[in-house]
């Protein structure tokens, strides 16, 4: 009996063991902390009421909007600037690492953002901010040593190719610091092409970055081809659009891409309409060998968000089971851009 109890406990503490590859840092900070800092910095919000801004910014499965709107109406406008500057940034970062790894055990972390949508608008130094990052996720690793963590810097659809290019520039700049890739993140503005990012891209990981590029969630086929062609992506951000075409499907698997799921998330913002397109589309993608991982891309502001709480919605809903979770996880540890060794990692 006792030996059974051991094994059992053995096997909890594996399964707890938990990897996240995609997550935003305005989405990751518990409201009860943007609420804080906001008063802490003397903020002015819509409210003095916690309850309607907590209502304001979380999402449900009952509560759900299109991905365009929240990121216009809520994320961009309102989390953006609640963690933007140095004491904002540096207690974000920290507090989301080691959140994330006392509420769902995650021992390896990566966290992305754009430096640039977190400096007050232009206001502060881009450095300053950036090293404030790194500052909140040392001190998570010095606090927990069990984690390994990295940062991804967002570049934007929104921006112009100037702007992307110093957030690239920074990015290798601080590679040795603990930022591990690069991203292109938001909804396409008119005259945004992938394909003319080669150059800067090339030179990132000429720098040692990795790439990972949200596509095939709200966007395009041509996008997510784009993506693969001319960038030549190590994983994909989202990606779920592939299991309509057998082409996207047959370049993911030849070019070895690891897709980052992040079920919740497209169910809340009307990327799929429900658990019954998610359990096809991740059915799908389990017949094809393509190789995926489970997130939160927003952990914080979709209520129940948190990553081991949207495995258990994966179970209980019967769209993967624990077999397919475990292989989620390897998936992950392998396809992970960060380094072991926790804080010795970037010494």
């Amino acid at each position: 009996m006792q030996k059974n109890a051991e094994m059992h406990s053995a096997e909890d503490a594996k399964r707890k063991e938990l990897v996240e590859l995609h997550a935003h840092l305005g989405a990751s900070i518990n409201p009860a902390i943007l609420w804080s800092i906001a008063h802490d910095q003397g903020i002015k919000l819509k409210t003095k009421s916690y309850w309607e801004f907590e209502h304001q910014i979380v999402l449900s499965l009952d509560r759900r909007t299109s991905l365009k709107k929240y990121l216009d109406d809520v994320y961009h406008p309102i989390l953006d600037p609640l963690s933007s500057g140095t004491h904002a940034v540096e207690r974000a970062v920290h507090e989301t690492i080691s959140g994330a790894y006392r509420s769902s055990y995650i021992t390896i972390h990566e966290l992305r953002f754009n430096p640039m949508k977190h400096n007050s608008g232009g206001k502060q130094d881009l450095d300053h901010i950036i090293m404030a990052a790194l500052r909140g996720m040392e001190r998570a690793l010095l606090e927990y040593p069990e984690i390994q963590a990295g940062l991804i810097f967002c570049m934007d659809r929104q921006f112009s190719i100037e702007q992307n290019r110093i957030i690239a520039e920074k990015a290798i700049k601080y590679h040795r610091r603990g930022v591990v890739g690069i991203d292109f993140s938001n909804y396409n503005k008119n005259g945004f092409l992938l394909k003319d990012y080669v150059e800067i891209v090339n030179k990132c990981r000429m720098s040692g970055l990795k790439l990972t590029v949200h596509t095939g969630e709200n966007d395009s086929d041509t996008d997510m081809l784009d993506a693969i062609v001319y960038l030549h992506p190590d994983r994909i951000g989202h990606g779920i659009k592939a299991a309509y075409s057998k082409k996207l499907i047959d370049l993911i698997v030849t070019n070895n891409i690891v897709l980052e799921i992040c079920p919740m998330s497209n169910i809340v913002t009307h990327a799929v309409e429900g658990r019954k397109e998610l359990k096809h589309i991740l059915q799908t993608f389990l017949k094809q060998n393509i190789q995926f991982t489970i997130n939160t891309d927003w952990p914080e502001t979709i209520e129940n968000g948190h990553l081991n709480d949207q495995i258990e919605f994966l179970l209980k809903n019967k769209i993967l089971n624990e077999q397919d979770i475990k292989r989620c996880t390897a998936i992950a540890q392998s396809a992970t851009f960060t380094k072991g060794g926790g804080i010795n990692a970037y010494l």
